[in-house]
């Protein structure tokens, strides 16, 4: 099959597995592969038991089943996803730090550092990298600088945010009825190209008064705000 683009996800989590397969099932002409350096969760993914796969949402089984093998993959080839792909998310995870500065309560962000490491290693293309995870603010600065410095000759990397909005037990819903869906760019030329590429794809299925742009760190803020809120709110029940 002939696909118009391929999207990698690096991190078949909570958030990485329901976001690109509800990707893959609304744009079917194009390729998702999700990849995970734990092979026992992408064993899990590519069962054939609806009731293994390693996350539960109402809904997400039966969007599994009828995109994987057409424009759905899950995989732990996590080089191959690299290089093929034109549009990167990583949505790895980012827990508290366990030791050093910031003990118990800064983000530990190895995993964040290693995956784009592994992109500036392997791409031989250009690629567009949207950061999924939560993460603080500037984080998007930093990978663009690690990047740069590690890059192939002709190999550009364009930075994006889009971080998620998702509750669980609703996460399937939210995906495909979403109140709001966050793009951050640089306010560059290249940077709003990539921007609206990112927009294109999600116009598929989001209206466009939903797709909401911003500047990079603006998206990364709003994301740790809404947390705050929520929290908040928790606190006060």
């Amino acid at each position: 099959m002939s696909y118009t683009k391929k999207v990698c996800c690096i991190g078949a989590g909570y958030v990485g597995g329901p976001t690109c397969t509800v990707i893959a099932k609304q744009c079917p002409d194009y390729k998702v592969t999700i990849v995970d350096v734990n092979p026992d969760r992408i064993a899990a993914w590519n069962s054939p038991d609806k009731d293994a796969l390693p996350i539960y949402e109402p809904g997400l089984s039966d969007l599994v089943f009828e995109c994987r093998g057409r424009n759905l993959f899950f995989s732990t080839d996590v080089d191959e996803a690299i290089r093929e792909a034109d549009i990167i998310f990583v949505s790895v995870n980012t827990p508290t730090k366990q030791n050093g500065v910031g003990k118990g309560y800064a983000a530990d962000l190895k995993y964040i550092e290693s995956a784009t490491r592994r992109i500036a290693e392997l791409a031989t293309s250009s690629k567009i990298v949207v950061e999924k995870s939560t993460v603080p603010c500037r984080t998007a600065e930093s990978m663009r600088a690690v990047l740069e410095a590690n890059a192939q000759a002709n190999v550009r990397f364009d930075i994006l945010s889009n971080p998620e909005f998702l509750a669980e037990g609703t996460a399937i819903r939210d995906l495909l009825n979403p109140d709001r869906v966050l793009i951050g760019s640089l306010d560059t030329e290249e940077g709003r190209q990539a921007q609206q590429t990112l927009v294109d794809l999600y116009a598929r299925w989001v209206p466009r008064d939903r797709l909401v742009t911003v500047g990079l760190w603006s998206s990364e803020l709003s994301k740790l705000a809404a947390n705050a809120l929520l929290a908040q709110r928790i606190s006060s029940i």
